[in-house]
């Protein structure tokens, strides 16, 4: 599994050197390219000094803007470990993230912290479900790195998670896409539903541009679409659910 791991991440190095440049293709805008790609046409046109947004010429290379780390702004109650897992990743790599956080005092609400850049090429060795009444035990991964908006509840059976447009949308788990369209009739836009076995499916909607056709294999971490606001949505997020057999579980499980 070591072996793998290490793969994963040579392999996105090696995307993200290949993806350093990318090449205008007909019909682009700056917009266009930038929601592509996951960044903004400001950062753009930054990281492209003496580009005219107005004549963009297919063909013309543009340099991609460094991404930058996410960050999570601390909120009352949430603590090292609950963040730790809700990111699904470990409690030394969110401390290596946060040099300057002293883990023996408490965090003070407003305070941002850095997550890790890793946490979307993750394994999820720990993401078999334990079945309980009601509910299923599942690890903390989500789609993106986000703000939670709206928590599971009875009257919103998923997660919303608000991020910038374009920002890149991931598996939580390996599957297969059964679907990936743009779903008007229940307001849901541009979705990707994965299946993962043993009856278990994952949904994300509201995508600015779907990235995986229906029979592809995903694996955990890939990048499968970017958030948007399609549908009937009020603002850029991705309004994440999970189910076991057709019933809608909190991805954060039940205490």
């Amino acid at each position: 599994m070591r072996s793998y791991f290490f793969t994963v991440l040579a392999l996105m190095g090696l995307s993200l050197a290949a993806a350093s440049t990318v090449k205008v293709q007909p019909g682009d805008t700056l917009t266009r390219v930038a929601v592509r790609y996951g960044t903004t046409p400001q950062a753009l046109s930054r990281a492209n000094p003496g580009l005219n947004p107005q004549r963009l010429l297919a063909g013309t290379l543009l340099r991609l803007p460094t991404p930058m780390a996410p960050t999570w702004t601390v909120r009352r109650g949430d603590t090292l470990s609950q963040l730790a897992q809700r990111q699904g990743v470990t409690l030394s790599a969110l401390l290596q993230a946060n040099p300057k956080v002293n883990p023996r005092l408490p965090l003070q609400v407003g305070q941002r912290l850095t997550l890790p850049l890793a946490v979307s090429v993750r394994t999820r060795t720990s993401a078999t479900a334990v079945v309980r009444p009601a509910s299923v035990r599942v690890n903390g991964a989500l789609p993106v790195q986000g703000r939670l908006t709206t928590p599971f509840r009875a009257a919103h059976s998923g997660l919303d998670l608000a991020a910038p447009a374009g920002t890149p949308i991931r598996a939580t788990l390996p599957g297969n896409v059964i679907e990936s369209r743009f779903d008007g009739q229940t307001g849901w836009g541009w979705t990707v539903v994965l299946d993962h076995g043993s009856g278990r499916t994952t949904r994300y909607s509201h995508n600015s541009v779907n990235l995986v056709a229906v029979g592809a294999r995903v694996a955990a971490g890939q990048m499968i679409a970017r958030v948007g606001s399609t549908g009937n949505s009020t603002g850029a997020h991705v309004d994440y659910r999970l189910y076991q057999q057709g019933q809608a579980v909190n991805p954060f499980g039940l205490q």
